[in-house]
């Protein structure tokens, strides 16, 4: 690959505005700048793709997912141009789940107390009694380059459906300076970086030594103009905006870049020794869970040290190490996002013995919208299957954090659709298995339990579970009983399990633990109560059904 210097003097180069399109390799792309290569499907050198026979195919199989819709936030609604909104399509195809695309630049909304209207030019869409529970939410890069769907989108969140990934945690991925930070207070392998604004230059090399010490802390030696640095815009994708230079050049690379846009900030890392590529790897980090759901290795590109896809890379599969899978987990984890792919560029063993420990492999970066057709063809499956499949937990949602009274309202739907309303204490101090609820009698007969309760009786159906507690000396079994769903607030819950447990003394007769506020991601605030209480009344769904006349006794 040319330097930046050296496409300077190429005479096809007639304007300071032709420099700075080159470097984001717009024309390559033929799309708008920051937009990955999904969102603009047809690069010049993009990879050749099989033709895909799922077409045809019925992909439907034995797995029922919980959730019913999906709402897809991205930058082309047709799916012959869109592969990601292509490979969801495939993945539902046959399943009882609806897809509703939205273009992001399109998006406008309203939320209110009851509800959150979303319209673009084609789809309308409301949210007022949908939840976590039904509902799931895939978040794509272009969302990034409209404010009004972001700030859709932290509404989404604050009401509690599952967002893939959360607008807060992406941007930050997008920003490769931010994104670095957080990796070197994990104390991730990453190649040394500094950040340089124009006011880095003023004084020439003299100041600019001053940020690439960070880099190497001898610049100022004869030997530091051969030393060569990796330049990247901040918000690049694909590839682009990426480009080297050596100690000698890369003074008047920078000081041309900052001509054209004075406000530019651009990551410097040292360029590290390459064994012939890197390697991708998508991770799913769920709330108690994590797990590697495909890798690839992406080989150079001829003479060129990069190796996207989206710039003619060709990808094939790859068996990670320990150490490599080791990273791409803690990335994950420390990324924020469900869905996160971490980019690993193994090194020539002994090129840099800083990294020895970790197998000598670096992180080039990590992604927030990764491109799905790629992997898909590695790996021989359709990776939004793959995702979708693996996180058909409704317990091991990530939710967005959202703060709660220590007393609020709670609705137990039973197995009979009738809907019981209690005052419940949110107990942080709970360690115990289930959740509880206090009656003044319970009778067991098999698996159907019976409980008075403020001198009412309910009809419950027994976990599979058992909880067991100290009371004063005693250790006590208690029963414990599913709850087909609760709701506090806007978020629900199935199959929660708790313990009926003897306090007909006690004003809140339902306590919940650390695990059920977990799920459902509240953060308590000890001196407020019912925060959600107006939120509550009105969203919450009222089931109009009478009780149904059951005779569960035995």
């Amino acid at each position: 690959m040319k330097s930046f210097s050296e496409l300077i003097n190429e005479k096809y180069v007639t304007s300071m505005s032709d420099i700075f399109n080159i470097v984001n390799e717009d024309e390559k792309l033929k799309g708008e700048p920051g937009k990955s290569q999904e969102d603009n499907p047809n690069p010049t050198n993009e990879l050749d793709i099989k033709a895909d026979s799922s077409d045809n195919k019925d992909t439907a199989d034995d797995v029922k997912y919980f959730f019913k819709n999906i709402l897809f936030f991205t930058n082309e609604r047709e799916s012959s141009k869109n592969k990601t909104l292509k490979n969801l399509e495939q993945a539902i195809k046959g399943k009882d789940v609806k897809l509703i695309t939205f273009v992001s630049e399109e998006v406008h909304y309203k939320a209110t107390d009851e509800k959150i209207d979303i319209v673009d030019e084609k789809t309308k869409y409301t949210i007022d009694h949908q939840s976590n529970i039904d509902t799931i939410v895939i978040v794509r890069l272009g969302a990034q380059d409209s404010e009004e769907c972001m700030e859709c989108i932290k509404e989404i969140q604050d009401w509690g459906l599952f967002v893939i990934n959360p607008i807060q945690s992406a941007k930050r991925a997008s920003n490769k300076y931010q994104a670095s930070v957080l990796m070197e207070r994990y104390d991730i392998p990453q190649p040394k970086f500094t950040l340089v604004c124009k006011n880095d230059i003023k004084n020439g090399m003299d100041s600019l030594n001053k940020k690439l010490k960070d880099i190497y802390k001898d610049v100022d030696s004869e030997e530091a103009e051969k030393y060569e640095y990796v330049v990247k815009i901040l918000d690049g994708h694909g590839g682009t905006g990426v480009f080297m230079e050596t100690g000698k050049s890369i003074l008047a690379a920078l000081q041309a870049m900052f001509a054209v846009k004075e406000d530019l900030e651009l990551l410097v890392q040292k360029k590290e020794e390459a064994d012939g590529g890197d390697i991708r790897v998508h991770v799913l980090t769920m709330r108690t869970e994590q797990k590697i759901l495909a890798a690839m290795k992406r080989k150079k590109i001829g003479k060129d040290f990069r190796s996207n896809v989206s710039l003619g890379a060709q990808a094939e599969p790859v068996e990670l190490t320990k150490e490599q899978e080791e990273i791409a987990l803690k990335v994950a984890k420390i990324s924020g996002m469900p869905w996160c792919a971490v980019d690993i560029m193994p090194l020539v063993e002994g090129s840099n013995e800083d990294f020895k420990d970790v197998g000598y492999n670096v992180v080039l970066e990590y992604n927030s919208s990764p491109g799905t057709d790629g992997i898909s063809e590695v790996i021989g499956e359709n990776f939004c299957k793959i995702l979708l499949d693996n996180i058909n937990n409704i317990n091991e949602l990530v939710l967005a954090p959202k703060s709660i009274g220590y007393l609020e309202n709670i609705v137990f739907t039973m197995e009979n659709e009738e809907e019981i309303e209690f005052e419940a204490k949110l107990d942080t101090g709970n360690g115990a298995h289930a959740s509880t609820i206090g009656c003044e009698s319970v009778d067991e007969n098999g698996d159907d339990i019976t409980a008075i309760i403020d001198g009412k009786e309910y009809y419950f159906k027994r976990s599979d579970v058992t909880s067991t507690a100290i009371v004063g000396q005693t250790k006590e079994t208690r029963v414990v009983v599913k709850i087909p769903c609760i709701q506090i607030g806007t978020r629900k819950l199935l199959d929660a399990d708790f313990a009926l447990v003897d306090n007909r003394n006690k004003k809140q007769k339902v306590l919940l633990n650390r695990d059920l506020m977990s799920k459902l991601a509240y953060i308590i605030n000890p001196s407020k109560k019912h925060l959600l209480e107006d939120e509550f009344s009105e969203l919450r769904v009222v089931d109009k059904t009478k009780k149904k006349n059951k005779d569960k006794k035995k």
